[in-house]
């Protein structure tokens, strides 16, 4: 019979600071533990009356290239790869403190956070963890790009992902799977990093956008490959599909166990099939409002 799954906080704070890869600000994210049944909120420190949204796909809005989370005045961009590493790390409630809109872009990867939360160490907590196990095919998208959730006798979460931009693209053509756990994440899908073409690096500082990155900050790709930087993984840029295919069905609010495959999806498809996930969850409970004390009453 399988053992009750029980839901996890982290055990210390932890701390992460970067810069937004969009707007260039700087940000400090602080992780703070919480109660049960309370899921991932995004606290604006910097806003006044420091509001708050939930990590779920009911408060998400499409945005080009990046998810973005609204609740009344709280708003909070390019969570995918903060709410990746909370799901990897198997981390079910969490207080994220922010100073800024724009999560830190950091390396491209979310490998810095991932192991901030495995230093900050895990605490079990006393109620079952919010699990949906898939029951029926889920499917969004069409030929062009899609994802498919399939149910399986396995009690865990595999995910496949079909990455191709066509053979003019520098961008390789690769395929990646990976049967979810806190090792797998760490190690083989948290440190993989966002990447794009020279083309569109250059278009979007000709835009004013993201004037401040470097090569070295991303994998930028020219007609040689990678430029003035190398690869992880031989498969590194369908390996960070998976993490971003991670975070953002992180968004349904609950532990997966089923299989998805995803065949050239991005974020919008992606928070589609999160909100799906969330809608279908008979039995998933609301996070209860955040109860906590005034930020000058922790020790950091």
């Amino acid at each position: 019979m399988q053992s009750a799954i029980y839901q996890q906080t982290i055990r210390h704070i932890a701390r992460v600071s970067g810069r937004g890869y969009w707007s260039g600000q700087p940000v400090t994210l602080t992780f703070r533990p919480t109660s049960v049944d309370t899921g991932i909120v995004f606290r604006r420190m910097d806003l006044p009356g420091q509001p708050t949204v939930c990590g779920l796909a009911s408060n998400r809005i499409d945005m080009h290239l990046r998810t973005k989370l609204v609740s009344g005045a709280a708003e909070v961009e390019m969570v995918e790869h903060v709410m990746a590493a909370l799901y990897g790390m198997q981390i079910d409630n969490c207080l994220v403190e922010c100073d800024a809109c724009e999560m830190p872009g950091l390396d491209g990867s979310a490998g810095a956070i991932a192991i901030a939360l495995q230093q900050a160490g895990l605490e079990t907590q006393t109620a079952p963890a919010n699990i949906l196990v898939l029951g029926d095919t889920m499917q969004v998208g069409d030929q062009q790009s899609s994802i498919t959730a399939h149910p399986t006798d396995e009690m865990n979460l595999k995910l496949v992902y079909h990455l191709d931009y066509g053979p003019n693209s520098p961008i390789p053509s690769t395929t990646s799977m990976a049967v979810l756990s806190r090792e797998e994440f760490l190690h083989h899908i948290a440190p993989a990093r966002t990447f794009l073409s020279e083309q569109d690096a250059n278009e979007l500082q000709r835009l004013g956008i993201a004037r401040h990155v470097t090569f070295r900050d991303l994998l930028v790709f020219g007609p040689n490959g990678p430029i003035d930087n190398a690869l992880h993984f031989p498969d590194e840029c369908s390996r960070h599909k998976l993490l971003d295919l991670l975070g953002d069905l992180a968004l349904c609010g609950a532990r997966i166990f089923g299989t998805i495959t995803a065949y050239k999806s991005g974020h919008n498809l992606n928070g589609r099939m999160a909100l799906q996930m969330l809608q279908q969850q008979t039995q998933l409970r609301k996070p209860t409002p955040l109860k906590l004390q005034a930020t000058a009453s922790y020790a950091a």
